[in-house]
């Protein structure tokens, strides 16, 4: 007779990359309607990036967003 149990292991790394995936497009989301730099089509422009695009929208938020650990992209671009 075969053992009928799953392995645990893959079923529990599967479950916490999917909870920090979430956490990460969810943190991205909050921090983007607590922002005070960006105007109401800006906000709403990041939101549906996030929301559309969540791996890279997170990304871009993190990496470009207007935060202390982002960089500031100018609105002065020539």
């Amino acid at each position: 007779m075969s053992d009928p149990t799953v392995p645990l292991l893959p079923i529990l790394l599967g479950a916490a990359a999917i909870a920090l995936y979430l956490a990460a497009v969810i943190f991205a989301i909050v921090q983007i309607s607590k922002s005070s730099e960006l105007n109401s089509t800006e906000r709403s422009i990041w939101i549906i990036g996030v929301v559309l695009a969540p791996v890279w929208g997170a990304i871009a938020w993190y990496a470009l967003g207007p935060h202390p650990f982002g960089l500031r992209v100018s609105r002065n671009l020539p």
